[in-house]
């Protein structure tokens, strides 16, 4: 199964980071910049990009967006266009490189010959190499980490070094390998919804959409405690919800459990259990890093949980991928 397969190569892509290839391409890249992709080449990647910048000292000027609403973006007002997409095919970057001339897009994608390595003036290719699932999980691992070191160097800080994502390699491959509690996935295949809240930048979308295309959910994630002010008329009896970086919301646990009581959903806390969940879910975790430990933590869930149904890992029944012809 190449999805299992690939979500180690992205575990092993962090051990072995070499950041040679990133540095040789981020430092031609010149604000203003502008970041663009689609799906799981947005969510993660621009999310952990806008997450950096928030707690830098020097923001740089970094925008991003998804490909698809860039119908208004006048290219005078930047200096570079970075484009990612993994198969370099996806329809709505490659109609947004058609506004920018050729020597401001920057492409990060597994192919040169592909329809976005031909139409950039540099190329990033993705180290981690092409994914064959249909779910993306090594490239935008490896995303991440180029838009991360681009932030950090437009900031004039230290970009990542291997050293310092070993120990975020070791807790993604014992969230990976960790035993999943089979009431949890009993649990998941009863809801009719799956929601996702609490904090995110990126990962609440992106485990959000991974539930669609690997467990065939219907999820949706709804920011900070927003859940708690209109969502829960919805939310039915068996839906399971996850609070994502749980502990900043402590002093909302009075009002998760009234939530609970009255809609009879399931609650489960991120990173760790505590009194209000169903039971403890236990995973590693490491400080400034902690959206790769929660997304591998949930590969593994849904891994399980697909396994469990019979569902494939490597193909979606109705999934087409939105790209142009490699011509």
């Amino acid at each position: 199964m190449y999805l299992q397969k690939e979500m180690l190569e992205g575990v092993d892509y962090l051990k072995k980071l070499q950041t040679t290839p990133i540095l040789k391409f981020i430092k031609n890249v010149k604000p203003p910049v502008l970041v663009a992709a689609m799906g799981s080449s947005f969510y993660m990647p621009s999310g952990r990009g806008q997450a950096v910048i928030n707690e830098l000292k020097n923001h740089p000027d970094v925008r991003f967006i998804l490909a698809s609403e860039g119908y208004n973006i006048d290219p005078k007002n930047y200096n570079s266009l970075v484009l990612m997409s993994n198969s370099g095919k996806t329809r709505e970057v490659i109609s947004l490189s058609k506004k920018f001339p050729k020597e401001k897009i920057f492409a990060v994608t597994s192919s040169k010959s592909s329809p976005l390595g031909r139409v950039s003036g540099e190329t990033y290719l993705l180290q981690s190499g092409k994914e064959r699932a249909v779910a993306a999980t090594k490239s935008i691992v490896e995303q991440a980490v180029v838009v991360e070191c681009l932030v950090r160097y437009l900031s004039g800080e230290v970009i990542l070094s291997g050293k310092i994502l070993k120990d975020v390699a070791r807790a993604m491959r014992e969230n990976i390998s960790v035993q999943i509690d089979p009431r949890l996935l009993v649990l998941i295949s009863g809801a009719r919804t799956v929601y996702f809240t609490g904090g995110s930048l990126g990962i609440g979308e992106e485990l959000a959409l991974k539930f669609n295309e690997l467990a065939k959910k219907k999820t949706k994630y709804i920011p900070g405690t927003q859940i708690l002010h209109g969502s829960e008329e919805v939310i039915e009896k068996g839906d399971v919800i996850f609070i994502l970086f749980a502990d900043r919301y402590k002093q909302y646990y009075d009002r998760f459990v009234q939530m609970r009581e009255k809609t009879g959903c399931y609650i489960f806390t991120i990173p760790n259990g505590n009194k209000i969940c169903e039971f403890p879910l236990e995973l590693q975790m490491v400080d400034d890093f902690k959206p790769y430990c929660i997304l591998s933590y949930f590969w593994n869930i849904l891994t399980e949980f697909a396994l469990v149904k019979g569902f494939s890992l490597d193909k979606g029944e109705k999934i087409v991928k939105v790209g142009v012809e490699n011509n």
